[in-house]
């Protein structure tokens, strides 16, 4: 499509509700559909998608700007690249999707909110429920509008790597996922990515990426409310990648269950693109209120040993607890072998989680390269290992460079073991 083209708007319903909300769907058939199934909330105008490109002509003419996003079947990959675009276009756009949720068991949800949508709009709803998740983006909208700052702030994307007990290799993949993220490159920089430190053996993936330094988390948390960019650039150890680093010394000990931990996740995200937090799973309880509360994805890392599988079901219940067994919670399982009985599919079948990826048996090259003080990527960049988190890296939501015929997240994922992955 060429790049002067411009959506085509046409109003499919009368005015109930004050508002008028924009829809992008590439379906004429789901646009009217979701018209007559919200008729009696709000009026929607309809952009045809196909012809979508990031012009701001559209936008000014819709006030407020809250925007519905097509996530039904079939749809999911171009509205989660529409959604890309018209935050990189304006960040104080509200996005929401809107799908059956039941029809395609929650995969519209789950892409929507890996998309960094506010919400989903579920269609088989009652009016009460769909018209409180209007009126909530809404109200939001006008308090942006009547603060200081003119456009909101972009959240970042929380995501916690718990392994489900010592000992599994949840710091070695924090450590490698958190460099790759950061070294992605987008068109004018570099993600800004951080790796929070805490698990079962705090100070791993500092120790993996080779970082020091005197500020660690217990400082952040006393100070709270002073951090910044400044600070963070200056005080924060780096790896070479660019991944920031926060941790905790061995020798040190610190609760997370202080209500001072959910303040200081809310301003790291604020400042950075992905917060990648490895996670020690007898935390659980302590950071219900905070890091539970706060994630966007949860990533429970097992084998398929009897142990790691007892270790999850108790996992499982502590989630439970803390309200927070949903739709986030995903299933990693490392050092996968076939011949060893359970296959991951039967795993993820008998705990009822979703498979997020299985990572091959490779421990004696992620040996070496740690021994070499590198990371795997980084002297095999096209060890089976490396290729295997390519669904890992498929749920962050990161800046990389488009490529002449491809989307973004097609040249992010193709392009791992490439300049991409390069240290700087």
């Amino acid at each position: 499509m060429p790049a002067n083209t411009h959506p085509t708007v046409v109003t499919l319903a009368k005015p109930t509700l004050e508002p008028t909300l924009l829809l992008y769907s590439p379906d004429e058939n789901n646009a009217q559909r979701f018209s007559a199934r919200l008729r009696n909330l709000v009026t929607l105008s309809w952009c045809d998608s196909n012809q979508f490109s990031a012009s701001r002509r559209v936008l000014d003419q819709h006030q407020p700007r809250l925007v519905l996003l097509d996530f039904s079947k079939g749809h999911t990959d171009a509205s989660a690249e529409i959604a890309r675009q018209l935050m990189a276009l304006d960040p104080g756009l509200a996005l929401l999707g809107i799908g059956a949720a039941a029809s395609d068991r929650g995969t519209g949800v789950r892409c929507a909110m890996r998309a960094g949508l506010k919400d989903f709009i579920d269609i088989d709803a009652g009016d009460e429920e769909i018209l409180e998740q209007l009126k909530t983006a809404l109200d939001e909208l006008k308090s942006a509008a009547s603060g200081q700052p003119a456009r909101a702030t972009r959240r970042g994307q929380l995501v916690l790597v718990c392994g489900v007990r010592p000992g599994l290799g949840s710091s070695t993949l924090s450590a490698h996922l958190g460099s790759l993220a950061a070294s992605a490159k987008s068109q004018a920089d570099s993600n800004n990515v951080m790796l929070l430190d805490l698990g079962h053996s705090s100070g791993d993936v500092g120790l993996y990426l080779g970082t020091g330094g005197d500020f660690h988390l217990d400082d952040a948390l006393r100070n709270a409310s002073r951090i910044d960019a400044t600070l963070v650039r200056t005080a924060v150890p780096r790896h070479g990648s660019g991944a920031a680093v926060l941790g905790q010394p061995r020798e040190r000990s610190i609760s997370l269950a202080g209500a001072e931990v959910a303040p200081l996740m809310e301003r790291l995200l604020s400042m950075f693109d992905l917060v990648l937090c490895d996670l020690d799973s007898r935390a659980l309880d302590d950071v219900a209120h905070s890091l539970l509360k706060l994630a966007d994805e949860i990533w429970l890392v097992t084998d398929q040993s009897i142990g790691s599988m007892v270790a999850l079901d108790a996992c499982l219940r502590q989630l439970e607890r803390a309200q927070a067994r949903d739709l986030r919670v995903s299933l990693v399982v490392n050092r996968y072998d076939e011949a060893c009985g359970i296959t991951a599919a039967r795993m993820s079948e008998r705990f009822s989680l979703p498979l997020l990826a299985t990572l091959p048996e490779r421990s004696r090259p992620l040996r070496a390269a740690a021994n070499r003080g590198s990371l795997l990527h980084e002297t095999l960049p096209n060890d089976a290992y490396i290729r295997a988190l390519s669904p890992l890296l498929a749920r962050f939501r990161l800046r990389v460079k488009r490529e002449q015929g491809r989307g973004a997240l097609g040249a992010l994922l193709n392009r791992v073991g490439s300049t991409l992955w390069k240290r700087r």
